[in-house]
């Protein structure tokens, strides 16, 4: 084009020419050729109406379409060039026709490889990623995107060009504005230098159609930004020809999406098929099983109608349901229930001990049934010969289970309901089963009720430990009718004398019980000791007279009420309870301090777990509280009639103390006088006597400190370990000059509230101690742990052991190895930890060196 435009302006003969075609789809004009600035060829693009306005523009028109114009600068032959304009207007007409008809060629060619290669998937996730690349190819698109709609969103499912990462929102809401737009429109919708704002993306120009399926829209198909070509090209965005491609592609892409709808429907109605046939030939083998099974339970209820004896009705309704001819369970446990206890015990337990004992058993089983003439007779004489007095039933033998309670048999028994417990079932209700799980050593059996005339009267539990076969539906039902037969028999076999018997039995019992009911109530309320029963809720089971006087609450108003109701004091000694229901354990508290309406009381408080008969739940918490403040306030003043006495025999070793440093004073005093004059043996005596001060008030200091009665702490919260670290920073340039190795076992502990600054005192004692009994080249090792609600702390080092005798009087107020020191030491340790924070504080001679420790409680705040 620029060689087009030198020879236009040489044949005009003008300075130079500029040639441009026009763009009708953005009605401007483009530079595509010209004599001078040629870095502007392609870039420079001018408004329609501007260059039609300039004087030096010649429009190029053919059939009067617009194809371009020339523009020259003070051209001198204009007509020497009208010819070559002429034929320049129909060459840029006929250019831009071919590269239309030749991009409709390409594209009706690529549409017919679209349906070809559409057809040929049967899969459709494989069908949209084909989509994508199929339209991205046809439409020369940069990125194209198809967003399906899943209920009331459209969510990104295929894309060509653009992945998840460049979308701001991955599910695009049916009411956003774009996708409505779309969804409304017959054709689609063309954009030009708009912008999305659900995907980070340059957006120069885009269309999208709905892709529709008979009355509903599987989704959007949005192409954006067209790909730039080689050279020069009329259309740089896309046009309504690529909307229409667009839309019929869509169209030929629901077509495909059909065919995969209806082959998937055929699909499924077939699987349907084969599933219904499948399903028919299973039911004619149940419904011939039912009945083979149905045979077995008249054959069964026969024989137990025929007895008039519980006892081999029992056997012979175990029999049938255990027999390789019968129903063929490998074992069956027989509950009888006790309405007045409201207990089930064990009755008779049939079954073999092993999987090899089973086989045995049914082989000689059908070998003697086959000399019967039939089922009926068979189970009449084998239960006359059947001996239970060994086996299975010695097991069970005193075996009892509360049933109102217990989640399997309260809904067996009192519902009258068939429970088939499976290995699933038996994990879910965990311990709620495990009495039953532990007894029978498998997680799947059936518990089915023996239904009398009017009440449930055993219970039956079967399962297939050995072989492992499943209880089948059909064996469900089986035993319901089965057992309805059985109770009937049972109840009938049960005589007039019976009855009488056990009604005189059940009366005895009643007496007896009523009469250790009331004298364990009488025994309870007149005990000195407070006693409360405390359920997995908080709530009150049980008290006795001593709780009502401590509490100043009448039994009506205790029983039944949360422990949380007696008031802040109570509530904290009553919440221990609960943690007893986690551990599972005794828990025993030693002058524990409440305050009561009557004031501060001392208590020795034990929690104890309330287990049932068979000792396999918890179904409560027994407290029980001994007043031990007359006790506890006599020992008080024991130890302080004792430390009186104590420091009454240790003033003679405090006279000593003292007599030392004073005489020390008392002689340099005297030479002070003398040498007054003598300014550097006065500077001297001075030193010494301000230093015997110091030690005279230190000895003081620590006497006072011992002889004064536990004082009030300043509580905080610290970190133990954090304490320990500073102690041995400041301790560490001693130990060095010592050639001592400071180590650290500290492990990771809560924190805990004390006074941190007597805790600290400790800590230094017993470094410095260690520092000092340990020789040249030694080690000292800071340890520290938590053992649930304590934490413990250690000092060791290496060198020669405490002797025994000295392990005994180390913490003995004045008593020292050392030659210097009071001996106070230790003893103050001993009243910080043990006195102060309600600690202990010990030491231990080990073979290689001494160890000193000492545990305090971990407390929260406020306690």
């Amino acid at each position: 084009m620029s060689q087009i435009a030198q020879i236009i302006c040489s044949q005009a003969n003008a300075e130079h020419c500029d040639l441009f075609i026009y763009e009708s789809q953005k009605d401007h004009f483009r530079l595509v050729g010209t004599t001078h600035q040629h870095e502007k060829i392609g870039v420079l693009k001018i408004n329609s109406n501007t260059l039609m306005n300039d004087p030096h523009t010649i429009k190029l028109e053919y059939n009067g379409k617009l194809t371009g114009a020339i523009a020259l600068r003070n051209p001198k032959n204009l007509p020497a060039i009208d010819n070559l304009l002429e034929e320049l207007a129909f060459s840029l007409w006929w250019l831009d026709r071919f590269t239309e008809l030749e991009n409709t060629a390409e594209r009706y060619h690529n549409m017919s490889q679209l349906t070809d290669a559409f057809y040929s998937y049967d899969d459709q996730d494989e069908l949209k990623k084909e989509m994508v690349k199929v339209v991205a190819k046809i439409l020369r698109a940069d990125m194209v995107l198809f967003l399906e709609k899943i209920s009331e969103n459209y969510v990104f499912t295929a894309g060509f060009g653009i992945d998840r990462n460049q979308l701001l929102i991955e599910s695009i809401p049916q009411s956003h504005p774009f996708i409505s737009k779309i969804e409304k429109s017959d054709s689609g919708i063309l954009n030009i230098k708009t912008q999305i704002d659900f995907a980070s993306i340059p957006v120069k120009s885009l269309i999208a159609v709905p892709l529709r399926l008979q009355d509903r829209i599987l989704g959007v198909l949005i192409a954006i930004n067209k790909i730039s070509e080689e050279g020069y090209r009329t259309r740089y965005s896309f046009d309504e020809f690529d909307l229409s491609t667009l839309h019929e592609v869509a169209r030929r892409i629901s077509l495909a999406y059909t065919r995969l709808e209806y082959q998937n429907n055929l699909k499924k109605e077939i699987e349907k098929l084969k599933s219904y046939t499948k399903r028919y030939e299973d039911m004619i083998k149940q419904q011939q099983l039912y009945l083979k099974k149905m045979d077995l339970v008249h054959n069964i209820s026969n024989a137990m109608r025929a007895s008039y004896d519980p006892n081999n009705v029992y056997k012979i309704l175990l029999l049938g349901l255990t027999s390789g001819r019968g129903l063929g369970f490998n074992r069956a446990l027989l509950l009888l229930r006790d309405r007045k206890t409201e207990t089930l015990f064990g009755k008779i337990w049939l079954g073999p001990s092993s999987e090899e004992d089973i086989t045995k058993i049914w082989r000689e089983a059908e070998r003697r049934a086959m000399s019967y003439g039939d089922f009926s007779q068979y189970l009449r004489e084998e239960a006359l010969m059947l001996d239970i007095s060994n086996g299975l039933t010695k097991k069970i033998e005193g075996k009892m289970f509360h049933y109102k309670d217990h989640p399997v048999f309260e809904r067996v028994v009192l519902r009258r309901k068939l429970i088939h417990i499976t290995p699933p079932l038996a994990k879910s209700m965990g311990e709620a089963v495990k009495d039953l799980t532990n007894l029978l050593e498998t997680e799947e059996f059936a518990v089915v009720p023996l239904i009398g005339k009017w009440d449930t009267i055993g219970v039956l539990i079967l399962d297939n430990k050995f072989t492992g076969n499943p209880i089948s539906e059909i064996d469900t039902e089986v035993l319901k009718i089965i057992a309805d037969s059985a109770g009937l028999t049972i109840e009938n076999a049960t005589n007039y004398e019976e009855l009488r018997k056990k009604t005189e039995s059940l009366e005895q019992q009643k007496n007896m019980i009523d009469y250790l009911r009331k004298f364990s109530e009488s025994i309870l309320q007149n005990l000195t000791t407070a006693v409360i029963v405390i359920d997995r809720q908080g709530k009150v089971l049980e008290c006795n007279k001593r709780v009502e006087q401590l509490l100043g609450l009448p039994k009506e108003r205790v029983i039944g009420s949360a422990y949380t109701d007696f008031g802040e004091a109570f509530q904290d000694v009553f919440g221990v309870a609960m943690k007893v229901f986690e551990r599972g354990e005794t828990i025993t508290l030693s002058r524990y301090r409440i305050e009561t309406a009557n004031g501060e009381r001392f208590f020795d408080t034990k929690y104890s777990p309330l287990w049932d008969i068979a000792g396999s739940s918890m179904n409560g918490v027994i407290v029980t509280l001994e007043d031990v403040t007359d006790q506890y306030l006599l020992e008080q003043e024991r130890k302080d009639k004792e430390k009186l006495a104590l420091l009454g025999e240790m003033s003679a070793r405090v006279a000593h103390e003292l007599r030392n440093p004073i005489t020390v004073i008392g002689g340099f005093l005297n030479r002070l006088k003398k040498n007054i004059s003598d300014s550097q043996a006065r500077e001297r005596y001075l030193n010494i006597l301000s230093n015997e001060v110091d030690n005279l008030q230190n000895i003081v200091s620590e006497i006072l400190e011992f002889s004064r009665s536990a004082r009030n702490i300043d509580e905080s919260k610290f970190q133990i370990n954090e304490l320990i670290e500073e102690v041995a920073f400041f301790m560490q340039e001693k130990a060095a000059r010592n050639k001592i190795n400071l180590e650290f076992m500290l492990s990771p502990l809560q924190e805990v509230v004390a006074d941190r600054n007597r805790i600290k005192r400790v800590l230094i004692n017993l470094v410095q101690n260690a520092i000092e009994a340990t020789p040249q080249g030694g080690r000292i090792i800071l340890k520290s742990q938590q053992d649930q609600d304590r934490v413990l702390v250690s000092v060791f080092n290496t060198g020669e052991p405490i002797s025994e005798e000295n392990l005994r009087k180390i913490f003995v107020p004045f008593y020292t190895t050392k030659t210097y020191g009071t001996g106070l030491g230790l003893p103050i340790c001993k009243k910080i930890i043990e006195d102060e924070h309600g600690g202990r504080i010990w030491a231990e001679s080990k073979p290689e060196g001494t160890e000193f420790k000492f545990e305090i409680p971990i407390k929260r705040e406020g306690e």
